[in-house]
């Protein structure tokens, strides 16, 4: 009998752990596992990159009515007299609006179950392939014999309410991160788990990248070009590489910086460009199915974030051997030895361009970079039989 697994995800977004989980589920063996898929919104762009045999399950049609925002899921409940809707969805916008982003995703969350049509199904092991909302419905939602959470970026840096997590953690037979820093975060931060947490690193296929990578031409080599990918999220810090731009375009270096992602903080960003009159030289690209052209072709890799798991993206332009610059949010010190393969910086506007400076202005600093990256042994393999560890009895 195959085992039953069921992966949770809000989304199929071009985000890391989105990725991470559909190269998992290409690289697990379908003649062992029958796999399953929760996913809330079917819309992201990687949905076609699951493999067929793969079953998909959606939220149901309470979700979608009350993706479609506040005002009309509201009036359609109250048009067919469905008050305890019309509750939870009133409950739900009061609780984001009155705390943080991500408090408001714990708190919101026994509103947002109700709106949660899970599978039906029972299965062998049930894992939450992201941090919170992915947790609890793993947890709240799901018949399994084993149930596994992952936390993708360091726990600390989240600003959670740690007694609600605890809570779900105590539930979980596993509580996973992606790196080793990640996973002593988490240790320390939840004592009592320690015989349950793991470190499973993020699954890459090098091979795809490359071939990825090569299939157009998106950028002038005549061009100084920096590419970062991202989420547009305040956690990536695009506030702070927007800054940069605008130092290194004052300075006289007619930089084009190409960011592939989108997200809330456009909203942000759009007016800040206009003002700054960087609309030639910071250019929002949004999603892209394939960021992997530019990445490759781009001077300098560059990563702003104010905090991150153990970051696909850096390792992405690692195996790509491109300079990278990337601020010190502290599990990078996991992925680049600054000075070695890739600089990082403090998050600061101005230490983040002297440091873009410095690279594009020194082809002896980017052919050291880049040959460091291209003979380390980029250790990638081992991720499969980390997370078919977790699933044995």
């Amino acid at each position: 009998m195959k085992k039953k697994l069921l992966f949770i995800i809000p989304g199929l977004h071009m985000g890391g752990a989105e990725k991470a989980l559909v190269n998992l589920l290409k690289k697990l063996d379908k003649e062992q596992y029958a796999l399953h898929l929760w996913v809330f919104d079917p819309s992201g762009v990687l949905m076609h990159e699951v493999p067929k045999e793969v079953k998909i399950w959606d939220a149901g049609a309470r979700f979608a009515q009350f993706s479609k925002g506040f005002l009309p899921s509201v009036l359609y409940w109250l048009l067919r007299f469905q008050w305890h809707l019309v509750l939870h969805r009133l409950r739900f916008t009061w609780i984001t609006q009155r705390h943080s982003v991500n408090q408001a995703e714990q708190y919101s969350w026994k509103a947002l179950r109700k709106f949660l049509t899970p599978p039906s199904d029972a299965f062998d092991v049930a894992i939450g392939f992201l941090e919170k909302t992915s947790i609890y419905a793993c947890v709240d939602c799901i018949t399994a014999s084993k149930k596994i959470g992952f936390i993708r970026v360091d726990y600390t840096f989240l600003n959670l309410d740690k007694t609600f997590d605890a809570a779900y953690f105590q539930q979980l037979d596993y509580l996973c991160a992606n790196g080793n820093l990640s996973e002593a975060v988490l240790l320390r931060e939840f004592p009592s788990l320690q015989t349950r947490i793991r470190c499973v690193e993020n699954v890459t296929f090098p091979e795809t990248i490359w071939e990825r990578a090569r299939a157009e031409k998106v950028i002038d080599p005549n061009e100084i070009t920096l590419v970062t990918v991202g989420r547009l999220e305040g956690q990536k810090g695009f506030l702070l590489a927007l800054e940069a731009c605008k130092i290194l375009v004052d300075r006289g270096i007619p930089v084009r910086w190409f960011i592939i992602g989108e997200g809330s903080e456009r909203q942000k960003l759009e007016p800040q460009i206009a003002a700054y009159q960087l609309q030639d030289h910071f250019i929002l690209l949004g999603r892209l199915e394939n960021p992997y052209p530019y990445m490759q072709q781009c001077s300098v890799y560059v990563q702003t974030s104010l905090y991150e798991g153990k970051s696909n993206t850096v390792n992405e332009a690692k195996i790509l051997k491109k300079p990278i610059v990337v601020t010190d949010f502290d599990v990078v010190f996991e992925q680049i030895t600054s000075g070695v393969n890739g600089i990082i910086v403090a998050k600061h506007p101005e230490a983040i361009a002297e440091a873009l400076i410095e690279v594009l202005q020194s082809p002896e600093l980017q052919q050291k970079l880049t040959s460091q990256l291209a003979q380390e042994s980029q250790r990638y393999g081992n991720e499969i039989a980390q997370f078919t560890a977790l699933l044995t009895p």
